[in-house]
């Protein structure tokens, strides 16, 4: 169709008559004999004009015009870049001074126009002599202008371009012929087809099917939760008690809005639910009284109806008694609010409650309109993976299972299909009309390599179905949209950087009548787009708003795009038709084509077909995505060194030298738009030659350094509207700031800091100025006058001002300051104000008596000492009578909107009081309060609408998410914290408080409510009336650390309160006898560090909370036993006493003996006894030395009671398993228990320093999964071999144990283990003599896949035996640690077939690797401080090989030549000292993807 060329030539050739608007260009270019060539171009382009003019908007199908229209758009585009390059030069005459400049030049006659042209002839004569090879641009033939030589141009500053105004006229002579030949042409081929035959686009109305309310999808895949619950609320939920419920449903084109809306029309509940039901198409024909007029035709009449009543009267006659539900389908323009509302008038009159109107739409504009009683439309997306498959599946093969079966090796080129198409059920009918075809898998991979379901053009298409919404659009906001294909597809655009991208193209245009920014309409345009759902919003974790595109509206940008947009990416260049039409490139860099070093040579020769299929002089965008694109800027530089017509730049991630990709940087002289995006960690600089760039209009260099700013800018970048700048610094910099007049945001500005060109008149002059504006050293200001210079109050778009004085100056004129202030008056529109380190004594006027800036939404004083404040309250100060104070209270003026507020270094400043702060303050959201010196109190009073103390706390500050009081030395009151029921960031310390540290209150990483209050270990009965509990009742963590004993009643507040922190000198909470029956805590996680209590009181503690999980206890040395409460507990608390009215025998008595005795000996360890409750999944016990593990008597059993336990971590308790002989009371000796001391439950255990222990069984554990023994000593390990057989061990971690694997109980025949298999998969060793000599040591190796040997300081080499019990093919990773006597690695070490990992660490005596080569399957390899290894033979290294790690190894002098390194390297690090070895790794850069030397 040739409709988008029409609207694209049209365009292009708008934008090419632009710069002859006035006169300037045109007078310039009288001045230089160029008159007549100028007019007769514009003459030929509104020619051009006058002729496309009619046929924008319309669409008719004829190649032979489609290419005119091609050629005259390049043309178009060649008078557009030639008009351009004029004006470059007639802006770089003006700022020269030069007598071409003038504009009435022209005037002076023939005589000094010809003196002109001969000039300019005698110039393009010299310049093509001067200009030799050596200094010559290697662009000045196709440009016509070329430098002069370097020579002559000692200093630094970039060189001037020359005009040349012979060739000028010979270019534009050429194109005025070739123009007026094509546009002949197009003319007489418009003329011979006849106005009869175009038709007009959008015909949404006639592309659209009329739905009906019969579904043909006997089956909704995907929606059914969602359609239930819809059902739900319309029928018996929320919606059922509502007079009139509206309930759009939005999503883009074939999302299945109609599917769903049909489902639910004709469900069984809502056919029985409603009396009347009707559905209605509504298309492009939404008028309130013909949808009346429609609907009132499918409602049953009723009796004793007027013949003379209108459709909407009729309605609410018949719907008066009778639930109804309305479907209006397919939605596309209701106007207005008030069309919609006119339509629902008649509906209203129904007295049922339950009334339902479902409308689906494509727009969420149109859905905002309708809403009326719920919060939110329903937004569809795609569908899940598990459904959409589900859905292929049945479109491809139907419902007979057998033909899936019999074509199931097509499922895996299916999955691949489905997972392009992002959910939508419309492209699973297009891609399952063209696969079900040919059930053949070559049909199949042909269609999923080609996407030709993308191409596809029928009515029940994708493509097509998403083009309706697009044609629908006005033209602006199509190139709006339709340049985001240059963008990678689910890239995530800012707001700003979006607008400014569509800055740079120049297609932002008001309509005729408006004197709009190019901003706003940048805005309106983005707005209008989310509207009409092309860009969803999303809200990032920060707050801010990111913009996507769905992935098949990507594919439809690039589709009507394809012309003159073209992305590229790295893996299909080769196979990509480029159409010679295309002005506009970005290209990808993915993973795979730097996988390795033959991928990225590949690439690299692919790249450098480009230069012969793409026309690069014709570039007027050029943007490059991806991390690793830096490793093609070598073969970019040559692609791209006639790309002169350049406007738009884009570099992400830059990890190189600009002017190494752009090596015509200096020629761009059409560039508006430059964005430079740092690599991570990477430092790229902007060149000082910008100030060449008089077009420009966007630099964005946020994301990189800029040094040393070229002292002419301002002069030169004369459009420039956005200088984006990683530090503010940058922007105080320049000189004469004032010049750049259509500067939108200047974030700094110093007065006097270079002296002239830094007066405060330079903003004065910048009328756009808006954004945020900083003007620092304010006391450089020698009169009051030149504050009225700024012009501060014209800058209604300014949102965030700061004023600064320098600290500590040496003199201070106190009431000059107080001038300069008073005249630094602001717009009334300013939103947030800082006033920083001012001298003079009182606020300003407009701040204070006379408030101009009332809609002030934020607040900061700093450092002043004034007596007079704004009205925030009463502030008290030092030395200042109270009637001073209240003299300076400001009746009838408030802040109407401000959310924050603060107060820094004060230093007069003792107290604040505030009468009623929630009606002063009530959208406050931020209070901050530091380094005020003085401050005694805040004071926050109730008002007469807070009569109760608790609820007046609660209300103080309502909306308030943030508090800090810092660094008031003397602030001994302030009101309970938080002020407020909803999570509060709070951050409290250096206060005056004798009792508190610190206080902060936050959210964690996984958004949960966090407390931690430090005490200062000073008794106080009051510790705690600093928190205001009753509005924690949202905590979810508590940390409490050298505080007062918590009362119970306060911890009970906190209801939803999960983890507590422990870290007291004193006992955290108070024990009231049977307290704990009364007091019940939700905590589920308790961590104690230290504890200077004794065992029995952390038992007590512990008793207060039952739902307790995991326990974690460090330093707690006063604890001596561990036992089970269930167990121990109730052996110290049941013991029978014998009757006195009942005789015993002497074998009652003896246990009645026992009894007391056993009685005895609980009571001498109740002391130091914690008993644990048995529910806890999780123990961790760290340094406690005189720990004991005590077994328990009443369950023959140690820990056994834990019954939940999972994981178990003992750190340096001594005597935690020693012997019960000589640790254990008589008693418990005498049960002679021989069971495990650890429950079956465990999956982890970690021991470590238990070095009394002399066994350990662990032949209960199957459900162990990880067993780590670390500094255990003598420990030997029982039941391992059972362990390893029936368990599910898969990690084994052994150090500083010699003695583990020499059980005696594990000495089992080896015969009998051939019929066992393992699941171990992680062993970490350091004896491995002692390892392969364990009677099961093929059950240890036989399932491995890591193999770490580390800290072995006694072997030297592997025995045969021991290479073939360690080193088994299952082994993936393997790693030598500081084993520093091992001199040989395994021989065998080449034939393991799936190691993928190798290292070798801090092995001192290894001098080669092994001579056998490594594997072949090996694809990272890490050598580190291993200072005898000499050499990389070419041969050890495997094809196979990605990543080479190698440090510290001096004694490695070279690698292997590049040819014999591996084709996969992909990632190569070398520290090293050798100067050779660090200048061949510097000339791998660029054939191997990363490089890092």
């Amino acid at each position: 169709m040739a409709d988008a060329l029409v609207g694209a030539a049209f365009s292009v050739v708008g934008n090419a008559l632009a710069p002859l608007t006035d006169n300037l260009l045109k007078n310039w270019a009288a001045s230089v004999m160029l008159g007549d060539n100028v007019r007769a171009l514009e003459l030929e382009l509104l020619s051009v004009k006058a002729i496309l003019e009619p046929a924008v908007g319309k669409e008719i199908d004829n190649s032979a015009l489609k290419e005119l229209l091609l050629r005259l758009q390049d043309l178009g585009y060649d008078a557009d870049d030639v008009l351009d390059e004029l004006d470059y030069f007639r802006i770089q005459d003006e700022l020269d001074g030069s007598s071409d400049t003038v504009a009435g030049e022209h005037a002076k006659g023939c005589a000094h126009n010809l003196a002109l042209h001969v000039r300019h002839t005698a110039k393009a004569a010299v310049g093509k002599l001067n200009c030799l090879p050596a200094c010559c641009s290697p662009a000045a033939a196709g440009k016509h202008f070329c430098f002069p030589c370097s020579s002559r141009n000692p200093t630094n500053e970039p060189p001037k371009l020359r005009f040349s105004r012979v060739d000028t006229s010979k270019r534009m002579q050429q194109i005025v012929e070739q123009l007026r030949l094509v546009r002949q042409n197009v003319s007489s081929t418009i003329a011979t087809i006849g106005s009869n035959n175009w038709r007009a686009v959008p015909n949404i109305a006639q592309s659209r099917p009329i739905t009906i309310s019969e579904s043909i999808e006997p089956k909704l895949y995907g929606r059914e939760l969602m359609m239930n619950n819809i059902i739900h609320d319309i029928t018996k939920g929320k919606h059922s008690t509502e007079l009139l419920t509206v309930i759009p449903i939005v999503g883009s084109g074939g999302i299945g809005k109609t599917t769903l809306a049909q489902h639910i029309y004709h469900s069984g509940q809502v056919q029985e639910h409603f009396s009347i039901k009707v559905w209605t198409c509504v298309s492009l024909n939404f008028t309130a009284n013909k949808l009346i007029e429609e609907i009132e035709k499918y409602i049953p009449k009723v009796d004793g109806e007027s013949s003379t009543a209108t459709s909407a009267e009729l309605i609410g006659q018949r719907l008066k008694n009778k639930r109804f539900l309305l479907v209006l389908d397919d939605i596309w323009d209701c106007s207005s609010e008030d069309e919609w509302k006119r339509l629902l008038v008649p509906f209203r009159k129904s007295q049922v409650q339950g009334n339902v109107i479902i409308v689906t739409t494509r727009f969420p504009a149109q859905a905002q309109i309708m809403i009326q009683t719920i919060d939110h439309s329903i937004s569809l997306q795609g569908l899940e993976h598990k459904e959409f498959k589900e859905l292929f599946l049945a479109i491809v093969f139907g419902d007979d299972q057998s033909i899936i079966n019999d074509h199931k090796f097509l499922l895996e080129t299916g999955n691949k299909i489905v997972g392009r198409l992002k959910g939508s059920p419309l492209a699973a009918k297009t891609v399952g009309r063209l696969l079900k075809t040919q059930l053949d898998l070559v049909h199949w991979t042909r269609v999923l390599e080609s996407k030709e379901w993308e191409q596809k053009q029928g009515k029940d298409d994708i493509m097509p179905a998403l083009k309706l919404s697009y044609d629908y659009l006005p033209s602006q906001l199509q190139r709006c949209f339709s340049y985001c294909a240059l963008f990678p597809q689910d890239y995530k655009f800012q707001q700003e950087e979006l607008i400014n991208f569509w800055i740079g193209l120049e297609i932002l245009h008001s309509s005729r009548g408006e004197n709009k920014r190019v901003e706003d309409i940048g805005l309106s345009h983005l707005i209008q787009l989310v509207n009409h759902g092309f860009f969803e919003k999303e809200r990032e974790k920060d707050g801010s708003g990111r913009y996507i595109i769905h992935d098949l509206l990507h594919k439809l940008a690039q589709n009507v795009s394809s012309h003159e947009c073209l992305s590229i990416e790295s893996s299909q260049v080769r196979s990509l038709q480029i159409p010679p039409s295309i002005r506009h490139l970005s290209i990808s860099i993915d993973d795979t084509s730097v996988m390795g070093r033959l991928a990225l040579k590949n690439c690299l020769e692919d790249f450098n077909t480009l230069d012969k299929r793409l026309t690069v002089e014709k570039l007027r965008s050029l943007m490059l995505f991806g991390k690793d694109h830096g490793f093609f800027v070598k073969v970019f530089g040559e692609l791209f060194r006639e790309a002169k017509a350049l406007r738009v730049i884009f570099l992400s991630e830059v990890s190189y030298d600009i002017e190494a990709l752009l090596q015509n940087f200096c020629d761009l002289v059409h560039l508006r738009y430059l964005r430079i995006q740092n690599a991570f960690l990477a430092q790229t600089r902007v060149p000082n030659k910008i100030s060449r760039f008089y077009h420009m209009m966007v630099l964005d260099a946020k994301y990189c350094d800029i040094i040393d700013l070229p002292r002419d800018m301002s002069n030169n970048l004369v459009k420039l509207r956005h200088f984006l700048v990683q530090d503010d610094t940058t922007h105080s910099s320049i000189v004469e700031v004032g010049k750049l007049k259509s500067l939108q945001e200047l974030r700094r500005f110093v007065v006097g800091k270079e002296g002239q060109g830094f007066e405060l008149r330079q903003i004065g002059h910048l009328v756009e100025l808006g954004g945020s504006l900083c003007i620092a050293d304010l006391e450089n200001v020698q009169a009051k006058e030149e504050a009225d210079e700024a012009k501060l109050m014209q800058k209604s778009r300014l949102c965030k001002l700061t004023l600064c004085w320098k600290n500590g100056r040496s003199t201070n004129d106190s009431a000059l300051e107080e001038h300069v202030l008073e005249r630094l008056k602001p717009s009334s529109n300013l939103q947030k104000l800082s006033i920083v380190r001012h001298g003079g004594t009182a606020c300003p006027s407009w701040l204070g008596m006379n408030l101009s800036i009332k809609t002030l939404e934020s607040l900061r004083l700093e450092g002043v000492a004034w007596k007079a404040f704004p009205p925030i309250g009463e502030l008290w100060l030092v030395n200042m009578p109270h009637e001073v104070i209240a003299g300076n209270i400001i009746p009838n003026k408030r802040f109407e909107k401000l959310r924050r507020l603060e107060l820094v270094q004060l230093p007069s400043l003792k107290r604040w009081d505030v009468d009623a702060p929630c009606q002063l303050f009530p959208f406050m959201e931020v209070i901050v309060i530091m380094s005020c010196p003085e401050l005694v109190e805040l004071s926050f009073s109730h008002s007469a609408c807070c009569p109760q103390e608790k609820v007046a706390y609660r209300n103080l500050f309502p909306r308030l998410s943030q508090l800090k009081i810092i660094g008031c030395r003397q602030l001994l009151s302030f009101p309970p914290v938080p002020w407020t029921a909803d999570p509060c960031s709070i951050k409290i310390e250096r206060t005056g408080s004798p009792c508190l540290h610190s206080l902060v209150c936050e959210q964690t990483y996984n958004s949960e409510y966090k407390l931690t209050v430090l005490g200062r270990n000073t008794p106080d009965s009051t510790f705690w009336n600093v928190l205001a509990f009753h509005n924690l009742t949202r905590l979810k963590e508590f940390d409490m650390k050298v505080c007062q004993p918590l009362p119970l009643h306060s911890l009970q507040m906190l209801s939803s309160l999960r983890t507590l922190n422990i870290s007291c000198a004193s006992n955290a909470l108070p024990f009231e006898g049977d307290s704990h029956v009364e007091y019940q805590f939700p905590v589920e996680w308790l961590h104690i560090s230290p504890w200077i209590g004794s065992g029995k009181e952390l038992t007590e503690l512990i008793t207060y909370f039952p739902e307790l999980s995991d326990l974690e206890l460090q330093y707690c040395e006063k604890i001596t036993g561990l036992g089970v409460m269930r167990g121990l507990q109730a052996m110290a608390t049941s013991q029978p006493s014998p009757s006195a009215n009942n005789k015993v025998d002497e074998a009652q008595l003896e246990q009645h003996q026992q009894d007391a005795r056993t009685e005895q000996e609980i009571a001498a360890l109740a002391e130091g006894l914690l008993l644990l409750p048995p529910q806890l999944k999780k123990l961790q016990i760290g340094i406690c030395p005189e720990l004991i593990l005590l077994p328990n008597p009443l369950e023959r059993g140690w820990l056994q009671g834990l019954s939940s336990l999972q994981w178990l971590d003992i750190h340096i308790p001594h005597k935690f398993l020693s012997s019960p002989i000589s640790s254990c009371p008589p008693l418990f000796v005498e049960k002679k228990f021989s069971c495990p001391p650890f429950p079956n439950s465990l999956k982890r255990l970690n021991l470590q320093g238990t070095v009394d222990m002399e066994t350990l069984d662990v032949s209960n554990l199957s459900s162990l999964a990880t067993l780590s023994v670390h500094q255990c000593g003598n420990l030997r390990g029982e039941g391992l071999c059972s362990l390893i057989t029936r368990g599910h061990l898969t990690k084994l971690w052994i150090s500083d144990t010699p003695n583990f694997f020499d059980s005696e109980t594990s000495r089992v025949d080896e015969q009998q283990l051939h019929s066992c298999s393992s699941k171990l998969q992680e062993l970490r060793i350091d004896d491995v003599t002692g390892i392969t000599a364990t009677p099961f040591r093929r059950l240890l190796f036989s399932s491995l896949i890591t193999l770490e040997l580390n800290d072995d300081n006694v072997v030297e080499r592997f025995t045969k035996e021991q290479e073939a019990l360690l080193f088994v093919n299952s082994l993936q990773k393997i790693c030598f640690g500081y084993c520093w006597k091992l001199q040989y690695l395994p021989a065998q070490l080449h034939r393991l077939p799936n190691l993928k990992i190798l290292e070798i660490v801090s092995c001192k005596a290894i001098q080669m690797l092994p001579e056998g080569g490594l594997p072949s399957s090996l694809e990272e390899l890490f050598i580190f401080d291993c200072p005898q290894i000499q050499l990389l033979p070419k041969d050890c290294l495997p094809s196979s090989l990605q990543k080479l790690v190698i440090r510290i190894c001096p004694a490695i002098q070279s690698l292997p030549k590049v040819d014999d390194l591996p084709g996969s390297l992909r990632y190569l690090h070398v520290e090293t000292g050798n100067v050779d070895l660090w200048r061949q790794c510097r000339k791998l850069i660029g054939s191997i993807p990363i490089v890092i030397v």
